[in-house]
């Protein structure tokens, strides 16, 4: 049997596609995966040099040093394989019977709810609302379909929307009195940490927040996750995670990451700019481009499809995300990652090339019919 298509949906394929086309994974462009691309930054590549792996990891000094940086209790701060092994385990803990997902969201997710036999509820993120949320209305509509679980991410991918982090504090607290627990994902807030929970979550018994160090940090190969919530929740949460989920060099490159805030400045500033050039020349393309308060952007295609674009990119180095499998888009929505300007401009200059032939093939169609 062919496994679902979301089950083995995501971006950053760079080595299989070096491999199709015969080139080093270095000289694959990606606009799959939203990774930074100023980073890693050179504190954690020495981190990783001088890491001495050479005894049994312990993720004490991790816990610590994030606790410091967020103020929180260290009690309250889980380490682990990355979010996607800290989601698997916060929902063994919880063994939800019902939970709600705003789609389009995270494929992983689903991975995981089936993993623990959840039923789905769905609620649906609209274009024509900007993909924002009514949490108004979430709350008497996960009474009626009496979900017990609920998993949001902010800000949202794929759409890149931050959600106002007053009106999630509500509805997180709202939820609590219909013992309705919460998953926050926080991989991208790094980016807009103004609309961070975490320190809200410690405090509250029905939610654990996932921060994720693999995007705004550029460690994908390292898998270093971090859980916060509950002082009691997290000793669960810890209870669950495998031994040793991260090894030396991977809990040493997170400990100078977090130090590191002269990189984390630059990358806001640095993603920032680069974000509002790109969307403005994807703009005058004709694309509809989402507002995003991440390091990506959700575009709607003016004509052609995602997949005929990908496709026609491929030979060109360029990778680019296809959004066929996020529930609620279709082919012709592509998700690309914010590089530098450099990058940036030249996968405009072949969408120019790519949309003109599309216009073309349009014209001629319509000239033969």
């Amino acid at each position: 049997m062919n496994p679902s298509p979301w089950l083995l949906a995501h971006g950053g394929r760079v080595f299989e596609a070096a491999q199709r086309l015969g080139i080093a994974p270095a000289d694959v462009l990606d606009f799959s995966a939203s990774l930074n691309p100023w980073g890693p930054p050179a504190s954690v590549r020495s981190a990783v040099a001088q890491a001495d792996w050479t005894h049994y990891p312990d993720d004490t000094a991790l816990r610590a040093s994030f606790a410091q940086r967020y103020r929180l209790d260290p009690a309250a701060v889980v380490v682990g394989n990355g979010v996607s092994g800290l989601l698997f385990d916060a929902l063994r803990i919880w063994r939800p019977r019902r939970v709600l997902l705003l789609e389009p969201s995270f494929t992983e997710y689903r991975r995981a709810l089936v993993a623990v036999n959840a039923c789905l509820v769905t609620w649906p993120l609209r274009a024509e609302d900007g993909f924002q949320p009514n949490f108004g209305q979430l709350g008497p509509f996960i009474r009626e379909t009496r979900v017990d679980t609920v998993l949001l991410n902010t800000p949202h991918n794929p759409t890149g929307v931050a959600y106002p982090p007053e009106h999630l504090l509500e509805f997180v607290r709202t939820v609590a009195q219909h013992s309705v627990r919460v998953v926050l994902d926080e991989s991208f807030v790094d980016y807009q940490p103004e609309n961070s929970l975490i320190q809200k979550a410690a405090n509250l018994p029905n939610v654990v927040v996932l921060r994720s160090m693999t995007k705004f940090y550029t460690m994908p190969g390292l898998r270093v996750g971090v859980a916060v919530a509950y002082p009691p929740l997290a000793q669960e949460l810890r209870r669950q995670t495998a031994a040793w989920p991260v090894g030396v060099p991977a809990l040493e490159a997170a400990r100078a990451a977090l130090a590191d805030e002269d990189f984390a400045s630059r990358t806001r500033l640095r993603t920032e700019c680069a974000r509002r050039t790109f969307a403005h020349a994807l703009d005058e393309l004709g694309c509809t481009v989402f507002p995003s308060a991440a390091n990506f952007l959700l575009l709607r295609l003016p004509r052609g499809t995602g997949t005929d674009l990908a496709r026609w990119l491929e030979p060109h180095h360029v990778l680019i995300r296809r959004c066929t499998d996020f529930v609620g888009l279709d082919d012709r929505y592509v998700r690309v990652a914010v590089r530098d300007d450099a990058a940036n401009a030249h996968l405009v200059a072949l969408l120019v090339r790519w949309l003109g032939e599309q216009q073309r093939v349009g014209l001629t169609d319509s000239e033969n019919s």
